[in-house]
């Protein structure tokens, strides 16, 4: 029963963070704070894109197909309710972008995933072009690497100078190494080595 009910809070909590984002979307205010948007959601729009396509083809066509009115009343709400439901999460890739603040890097993944990383805990910052096995959005690799998936893969690395714990959606993570994607590796691992002291005095 236990598991039955933490999957149940999990679809509760994507059903309010997929409404709180197409909300954030609709009024144009997305949560970037102060500092330079590192974004990740190229990846997975075209995807999201194409199921809204489909969905708009289908949704008349199931409404013209389905004689019963009650049934079809009832399939128009659900495929109605779905579109709704993917611009939301269109919307949730595009509202909580990475951000590199003044003090700190802020890895995300929609509405409720965020590691921060303050910037004088950053030794060294990479390119790095990994696939992963599973859908997951968090998956600890080799004990000491966290990755912040999008698409099953990452492509920007983060060594830090010591162990450092975060607090996720899946539970608390001790790792030395954060991996995620962004759509511009080359200009976050830029920004990040200039913002990083640890990164400026290596390069001086």
């Amino acid at each position: 029963m236990r598991p039955i009910m933490q999957l149940g809070r999990r679809f509760v909590r994507l059903e309010i963070d997929i409404w709180v984002s197409l909300a954030r979307a609709v009024t144009r205010r997305p949560d970037t704070a102060d500092g330079t948007l590192i974004r990740y959601a190229g990846a997975e729009s075209a995807v999201i894109w194409a199921f809204i396509v489909v969905s708009v083809v289908e949704i008349p066509a199931v409404h013209l197909l389905i004689p019963w009115p009650s049934v079809r009343f009832a399939a128009l709400a659900l495929g109605i309710w779905g579109l709704f439901w993917m611009f939301g999460m269109l919307a949730a890739h595009h509202m909580y972008p990475h951000v590199l603040a003044p003090d700190r890097l802020r890895i995300r993944y929609l509405r409720r995933t965020e590691l921060g990383i303050p910037l004088d805990t950053v030794r060294a910052v990479r390119n790095d072009l990994r696939a992963y096995d599973g859908s997951k959005s968090l998956q600890l690799t080799g004990n000491d690497t966290l990755a912040v998936q999008v698409g099953s893969s990452t492509n920007v690395r983060v060594d830090l100078t010591a162990p450092r714990t975060f607090t996720t959606p899946q539970g608390e993570y001790t790792v030395r190494t954060v991996a995620f994607w962004a759509d511009d590796p080359r200009a976050a691992v830029a920004a990040i080595r200039a913002a990083a002291p640890s990164e400026r005095s290596g390069a001086a």
